[in-house]
Parts: structure tokens; C-alpha cells; sequence
């Protein structure tokens, strides 16, 4: 499992027939959100499983040293520490790895590989208790944080109950000299890893289909995995990239542009953290909604099974999992509660609006390199992606924050309730109402002293109206 010694993380080289392509894109606000903006000074913030920060600006060494003595505590040894390729990420992979050691734990150093890949092999080594992966997904390099994970790789919320920034700093815990731990390299796993995806699906058949494709993945770490999947299935690509900008719709339109210019057969936008993925076809974006409803048609025919969405989940994901013979069960939003509900019901499915797809068998997490591996395996079996999806409703969807302190969050929410108290009220995660012609859900955010809202219409105008006149409610 552990070999002393360097070894490349750098994954095959590039098939000769791949051609690159490189461009930057600025930021853009996604036609169909309501997006906020702040500007982060001396910031430091803890989600459920993750904490993120300015670099040396609230983020810096020393934080990530205390974190260190932190997980080492929690875990015991090994811990698995990956990056993905930010400059800052040297340094805080250095520091969080002295702070593991000096608790007594060894650090299992993955090198530079997507969040999928710790998570793979944290499920292929039960003895790892404990990972962290130095990431901050579509963040700007200013930014950078820890993605923290228990045994399996399954994300662990210790910043919900159990931890908080102040106590890791406060952390001064630390072995006499002779029991600290170690630091390991190791060894090359993307082979193993590459076979497990092409063992979910007909990979002689998508082999024998000669594809061409284009792939923004905006990331080296995740090019080299990618680059080393496709050669496998013959697969010709065309990768852009260039900057760490969000799954947006302006970079699923530049996908869409090439896809047509370029008679090519799909597009596929990557996530930094490569665990969410949307599509793009000559005709243009394919939304989240719509990518996850032609997969979960296709995996139900063969397996008729549990299928987990969240609460924000739009009505067509709803009535594809029904009238496709699955049982639809709701969770609370984000990737973790939908990862970790597929795991608790054995689900055959899970995934959400922003591009999560959860495809067990392989990994019970988002990976959104298995997702394109089966979205190729449906174009092949079932012709273009824009065919597939032509029939499909197109509901609209936007998506708020307000900022809000703790104590008063409850209390907003109850009043919102109480606006809407005639109405059908679903409160699997905060408060969702439905209402002639979608739906309007607010819920306290992963995220401390932040409220979000997302909002379904049938038209643009009327869930920028609605977002919009919650927001306003909300904040009075």
C-alpha cells in the first residue's frame, strides 16, 4: 500500500491524436442564478466538512498546522493528504502534513490528484481513517481550503457539531520527538482507478464508436486523469481551459460553440474538484436537471432501485425517477447529504441540479469522470444528447444568499413559514412551498450566518421576480 520514495502523480502522457486548446474566461454570473458577491478580507470561513480562507489572509500556515494536530487527533494514522494545483498549495500541504505528524499519525501523501481519486483510494484502503484534500474548487487563487473526509472517503461534517475554527486554533497538542509520525508517498493508483470506471459500462462498444469530444476541466491534475480515460476508450478530445471559473452557463456556451464548430459529439465542462460535471451539445448548455434525468433513465431500465435527489431537486428530476419505476427519496442539500443517503439506502442513483453524480458500484460520491464516462456510453447506445433531452420540460431556476447573524436565522425562517402557512410546506431542509407554477425554498446554509434561497418558475422573469422578493423579505 505505502512505498518510500517519489513517485509521479502526473498520470499517462497525452495521446498524440488530443489536441489543446487554451483560453481564459473571466467570471460570469449564470443567467439562471441570482448571485451575491463579497469581497474577502482576513477571511476565514468553515462549512460543514471544509474550511476556506484568503491566503495569508486568514489562511495561512499556521491555521493549517493547528488543523494538522487536529484531523491526527480525530483520525489516528494514517491520514491521506492530495492537492489539487494551486500554488499556495505547496506550502499548506507542508504545514498541514508537519501538524499530522507532530500528533504522532503518519501522512499518506497522494500527490496532486481530483478529489475523486483520494476518495477511490480511501475506499480501496479501509486503514485510512481520515483524508484531506488542499482544494477550493471554482475559487480564485487568493483563495484555498481543506476538504475534510473519514474512512471511505465519505465527506465528514466535523465543523456542523464537533469542531469549529477557534477550537482548531486553540490546538496545541503535539508528541514527544521519538513517537511522531512519518510522511509516505503513494503508490501510482489512477490505473486501478481508470479500470474501476470502465468496468460500469460497455467500454468495447464506446471503443468500437470512435467519439470526439472536448473537455474543459480547467485543472492539469484532472487533464491527466481525464486524458488517461478517454485514450483508453479511444475516445479523440479537445481540451480548453485556462482559468478556475464555477460551472457557469457562459462556459457550458463556449463548450456548446466548439462542440458545433468542430462536428464533435459532446462537450464536458469539469469541476475543479472533478466531482461535478455539465454537458454541452452542438445546440447548446445541457442544464444539470436534464444531464441527471437522461442518466437515471438509463440506469433504471436495467436496475430498478432507490434513487436520492435534494429538496432543490426541479420537478422534471422528480417525474423522471417516477415514471421510470424508481423510488425517489429527498435529502437535504449538498453533495455530502446525497452521498451519504445513497450509501445509507444502497440507492442505484443520486445526484442534484448542479451537476453531482453519484454512481455506486464505482464510488459512492460524486465523480464527475465516471459520470462522463456513462454519459458516453448513453450517446453511443442512444444517439445525440440534444435528441435525448429534446422532450424535456425547461424550468427555470435561480438561487439567492443573505447574509444573516446565527441567532437571527431561525427565526427568519420561521416567519417564512408563516407567510406561506396555506400553502403545501415541504421541510426536509429549511422550509420549501410549492406554488401554481413552481416553488420557492429557503434553508439555512452549510455555510454559518448565511441563508440560502433557490427558486423554480416556469419562466426566467418570474424566478428573478421571486428570488428577488424573498431576498427582500427575508432581510427586512
Amino acid at each position: 500500500m505505502i512505498l518510500a520514495g517519489p513517485v509521479s502523480h502526473t498520470g499517462r502522457p497525452f495521446n498524440p491524436k488530443i489536441y489543446i486548446a487554451r483560453f481564459c474566461s473571466a467570471f460570469s454570473v449564470r443567467c439562471l442564478e441570482h448571485r451575491i458577491s463579497k469581497v474577502f478580507a482576513m477571511w476565514l470561513q468553515a462549512g460543514s466538512n471544509t474550511v476556506k480562507g484568503t491566503i495569508n489572509d486568514g489562511l495561512d500556515v499556521e491555521f493549517a498546522l493547528k488543523l494538522g494536530k487536529t484531523l491526527g487527533k480525530i483520525y489516528g494514522s494514517p491520514v491521506a493528504v492530495a492537492m489539487d494545483g494551486r500554488t499556495s498549495n505547496i506550502m499548506l500541504k507542508s504545514a498541514l502534513s508537519a501538524g499530522i505528524m507532530s500528533v504522532g499519525c503518519d501522512v499518506l501523501d497522494l500527490g496532486m490528484v481530483p478529489t475523486p481519486l483520494i476518495q477511490y483510494y480511501m475506499s480501496q484502503h479501509p486503514e485510512v481513517k481520515g483524508g484531506v484534500t488542499i482544494t477550493a474548487s471554482f475559487a480564485g487563487t487568493e483563495i484555498n481550503g481543506f476538504r475534510i473526509m473519514k474512512a471511505e472517503g465519505i465527506e465528514d461534517p466535523i465543523f456542523d457539531h464537533r469542531y469549529s475554527i477557534e477550537s482548531v486554533k486553540n490546538d496545541n497538542y503535539q508528541v514527544p520527538g521519538p513517537q511522531i509520525g512519518e510522511l509516505f508517498i503513494a503508490g501510482d493508483f489512477i490505473e486501478s482507478y481508470t479500470q474501476s470506471i470502465l468496468s460500469q459500462v460497455d467500454a468495447d462498444m464506446i471503443r468500437k464508436a470512435g467519439l470526439k469530444i472536448c473537455v474543459d476541466c480547467r485543472n492539469q491534475a484532472v487533464a491527466n486523469i481525464v486524458s488517461s480515460i478517454l485514450e483508453e476508450l479511444n475516445v479523440d478530445c479537445i481540451y480548453i481551459g485556462g482559468d478556475s471559473s464555477a460551472l457557469d452557463e457562459e462556459r457550458q456556451v463556449k463548450l456548446g460553440h466548439i462542440v458545433k464548430s468542430q462536428g464533435l459529439d459532446l462537450g464536458v465542462a469539469i469541476e475543479m474538484d472533478a466531482d461535478h460535471c455539465l454537458f454541452a451539445t452542438s445546440k447548446g448548455p445541457v442544464y444539470g436537471d436534464k444531464s441527471f434525468a437522461v442518466i437515471a433513465k438509463e440506469i433504471l431500465s436495467n436496475n430498478k432501485g432507490k434513487v436520492v435527489i435534494p429538496i432543490n431537486s426541479t420537478t422534471l428530476m422528480d417525474d423522471v425517477v417516477e415514471e421510470c419505476g424508481g423510488l425517489l427519496l429527498h435529502c437535504s442539500v449538498g453533495e455530502q447529504s446525497v452521498s451519504r443517503k445513497v450509501k445509507e439506502n444502497m440507492a442505484v442513483l443520486g445526484g442534484d441540479i448542479f451537476g453531482c453524480i453519484v454512481i455506486p458500484g464505482h464510488l459512492s460520491t460524486c465523480d464527475a469522470m465516471m459520470a462522463m464516462v456513462k454519459m458516453l456510453e448513453i450517446v453511443v447506445k442512444h444517439g445525440p444528447l440534444s435528441k435525448q433531452i429534446k422532450s424535456f420540460p425547461t424550468y427555470y431556476l435561480s438561487k439567492g444568499s443573505l447574509e444573516c447573524p446565527e441567532d437571527q436565522i431561525q427565526s427568519k425562517l420561521d416567519r417564512f413559514k408563516n407567510q406561506y402557512k396555506d400553502e403545501r410546506i415541504d421541510m426536509v431542509d429549511g422550509v420549501k412551498v410549492y406554488l401554481d407554477g413552481g416553488w420557492i425554498m429557503a434553508r439555512h446554509s452549510n455555510v454559518n450566518g448565511m441563508i440560502k434561497v433557490y427558486v423554480q418558475a416556469d419562466t426566467k422573469e418570474q424566478a428573478d421576480k421571486w428570488i428577488q422578493e424573498t431576498l427582500d423579505s427575508l432581510s427586512k
